[in-house]
């Protein structure tokens, strides 16, 4: 735990070495493939100035929290809980406010697919100051020279100022690893997946967590489905940000924080 702070308070971030069995990653790259056929979503119907929204050289699926109750085992898998809740909870008050999930994807690289624009996850420069936004990029294949492994540019976390397009930095590195490793990142740190030279595909999980002020990419909360939500524990629950859902006015609570569950559904 010790190295992976000290990585990511230097250098932006960290490899977690063999957090999940190679069987795992394969079923979740299946069961993906499968919601992606069935979802079939238009991302071309989604207007976005950004690069970013460009899903042409990728398969995507969105909101996996609320798509099946298996994808938890990688969000509140504790080796990477533990280390996002370190830098997501210091310097809150008694370094002890919570934090929760903001979103969630798996990401497919389509065979010599493109590289990605470089970018930040947290919306605004990190300079150096408490981190707002961490990620977890859970590597479902290995992550190589040639198959579109992530790239990050060292530091950039600290600095004040966003990737220019289509420009290369002295410090840019690729992170490799194998099926199963996860990377965790300050969502300040300058990152993009590079190009994808093979005929294969290259898959990813890939999660988002922020303080809990930090508003999610989807209503998360009220998006969740009962099922999952039943075989959900304390601590998930928790995770998914249904003690931080903002009342609806004043009459319902004047804290932005409850001691309450939202949902609150019980087993009938």
């Amino acid at each position: 735990m010790k190295t992976h702070i000290k990585n990511i308070n230097k250098k932006g971030f960290t490899v977690i070495p063999e957090v999940f069995d190679k069987d795992v990653c394969d079923f979740a790259k299946d069961l993906s493939d499968k919601y992606i056929d069935e979802i079939n979503l238009n991302f071309d119907n989604h207007q976005s100035q950004s690069s970013l929204a460009n899903k042409i050289d990728e398969k995507v699926l969105l909101n996996i929290q609320n798509k099946n109750y298996f994808y938890l085992q990688f969000i509140s898998n504790k080796k990477i809980c533990d280390l996002i809740g370190y830098f997501l909870q210091k310097g809150s008050y008694k370094d002890k406010e919570p934090y929760h999930l903001i979103n969630t994807q798996v990401r497919c690289l389509k065979p010599f697919s493109r590289k990605q624009q470089l970018h930040l996850d947290s919306n605004l420069p990190g300079k150096g100051g408490f981190p707002l936004v961490m990620v977890a990029i859970i590597m479902l294949d290995d992550f190589n020279q040639d198959n579109g492994a992530t790239r990050v540019v060292q530091q950039s976390h600290l600095r004040g100022d966003y990737a220019l397009p289509n420009k290369k930095y002295k410090n840019e590195q690729n992170i490799f690893g194998k099926a199963g490793d996860v990377i965790i990142l300050n969502g300040a740190l300058w990152h993009g997946s590079e190009e994808n030279k093979t005929n294969n595909e290259r898959w990813s999980i890939n999660i988002g967590y922020g303080r809990w002020f930090i508003k999610p990419s989807f209503d998360i909360a009220r998006s969740l489905k009962k099922d999952t939500y039943l075989k959900m524990n304390k601590f998930e629950r928790e995770l998914i940000g249904l003690k931080t859902v903002p009342p609806i006015s004043e009459f319902q609570r004047v804290t932005r924080k409850s001691e309450n569950d939202f949902l609150n559904w019980e087993e009938t």
